[in-house]
């Protein structure tokens, strides 16, 4: 008598597979790109549209400044590493890696990923209004790119070091994150419009290859 436990495994047609793979692909970065849109969204609405969100938003930073008062040229001077130049190189590192290991298709999303994040990201600051008639400042420039720069970097690294790159990615995204509001150049609803401008673009590149890959089939 056969039972499952004698049955020899049969693998999933790969037909299936392939097909769980591209809407995954799709499912998974339509959630993204939701999610990224009504996190920069919301932030600007409830943090900044509203006289009580803009006093809780300026009330954390002008605590974190104060918390961070005696390390202020330390975080400037870590802030100015970030330039055109800087950014430059490391696009060109994860290009670099990406056609090492033969990807040039993560190596161009990734690169995709951060100039279109940052475009996206100054058109928003050029476009949104700010109380006051002051300068707009959200999202963050400076956190869209390190974030994205991150991104980019996990996509043609291997899977074997991708754990540990993340771990490293997060300490300095959150490390950013802190020193731009202690710098007093964002505040935090900034910061967070900055994760969710990344995430919806991340979201749209996922649709794309999730289509790509059921047009290939």
């Amino acid at each position: 008598m056969t039972t499952i436990a004698t049955r020899p495994t049969v693998p999933l047609h790969p037909v299936l597979r392939q097909r769980g793979a591209w809407a995954g692909r799709v499912v998974g970065g339509l959630v993204l790109g939701v999610l990224g849109t009504a996190l920069t969204a919301a932030s600007w609405l409830l943090l900044v549209d509203r006289g009580s969100g803009r006093r809780l938003d300026h009330g954390v930073m002008v605590a974190t400044e104060d918390a961070f008062s005696a390390a202020r040229s330390e975080i400037l001077g870590l802030l100015h590493l970030v330039s055109v130049a800087t950014v430059g190189l490391a696009l060109l590192a994860v290009v670099g890696i990406g056609l090492s290991r033969r990807r040039p298709g993560a190596a161009a999303a990734g690169v995709v990923l951060v100039l279109t994040s940052q475009v996206l990201t100054q058109g928003l600051k050029a476009v949104l209004p700010r109380e006051g008639m002051g300068e707009n400042s959200l999202p963050s420039g400076h956190v869209t790119v390190i974030s994205a720069l991150v991104v980019a970097t996990l996509l043609v690294l291997p899977a074997a070091l991708r754990a540990v790159a993340g771990a490293v990615g997060l300490v300095v995204v959150a490390g950013a994150s802190v020193s731009v509001i202690a710098a007093g150049w964002h505040r935090p609803s900034d910061v967070l419009a900055a994760y969710g401008v990344v995430a919806a673009v991340g979201g749209a590149l996922l649709v794309l290859d999730g289509v790509r890959r059921a047009l290939r089939r």
